[in-house]
């Protein structure tokens, strides 16, 4: 049956949907925007909707793989490659050559990155600090370690004299480690102070305890923030 135009009754062929007399559009035509088939891409993209949209019946194979999210990464590569089509090219290709103005993609680039960026940004909100307070942890390490190799000379001395060492008792090897600002023994206790650019104030302090067992030893009263201590120093 010949198909005719709904305004002045002009023959037009199959798949036609501008009457080449008066000009008109006919009602069964449906303009396929780029910009929402691209916002459909990626928000939607792994259960593909924007080909649903774009009259692509392989869209269904979106939906039978979604669960790997390969689909998701192609429709969000879509989408940009949407964005990025001139628009006369998009409608020659979807839209039979057909115009309904150019549409911008900008600000639906932004809506749609925006909130990748709110994430980033709580993201970094909270790494940040926690990768600081990280890298101070990890030089008092350094403080733990130079106290737990001078605990032996402490006991040697203690169990040898009976009495609690003093730094100038001890035969202590030079201190090389940058890290750390001094050392010293006041009656078997062992003081640690970090450098100044570690950004690390207080001391780390071994406390030396003489039990009918031997001695316990504590450092629970450093007075190094409590975060970056390790965890049998925290009270």
């Amino acid at each position: 049956m010949p198909k005719h135009c709904q305004e002045c009754k002009s023959e037009l062929s199959s798949g036609q949907i501008r009457c080449g007399q008066c000009g008109l559009i006919q009602e069964e035509f449906v303009y396929k925007s780029r910009v929402a088939a691209a916002t459909l891409a990626i928000v939607a993209g792994m259960f593909g909707l924007h080909r649903f949209y774009l009259g692509k019946w392989w869209g269904v194979f979106y939906l039978l793989f979604f669960w790997t999210y390969i689909p998701a990464l192609i429709g969000l590569i879509e989408g940009i490659v949407f964005l990025a089509t001139d628009q006369k090219n998009w409608n020659a290709k979807y839209n039979q050559g057909l115009s309904a103005g150019s549409e911008r993609g900008g600000v639906v680039i932004f809506v749609l990155f925006l909130p990748m960026f709110a994430v980033f940004g709580i993201l970094a909100a909270v790494a940040i600090p926690a990768y600081h307070d990280y890298t101070l942890r990890t030089k008092v390490v350094a403080a733990h370690a130079e106290a737990k190799a001078i605990i032996p000379l402490v006991e040697e001395f203690a169990f040898e004299n009976e009495r609690w060492p003093m730094t100038e008792d001890l035969q202590l090897p030079a201190l090389n480690n940058p890290l750390l600002a001094e050392r010293r023994v006041e009656e078997g206790d062992i003081i640690i102070n970090m450098a100044k650019d570690t950004g690390i104030s207080g001391s780390f302090i071994y406390q030396s305890n003489s039990t009918n067992t031997g001695i316990k030893w504590s450092c629970a009263e450093s007075t190094i923030e409590a975060k970056y201590l390790p965890q049998e120093c925290r009270q």
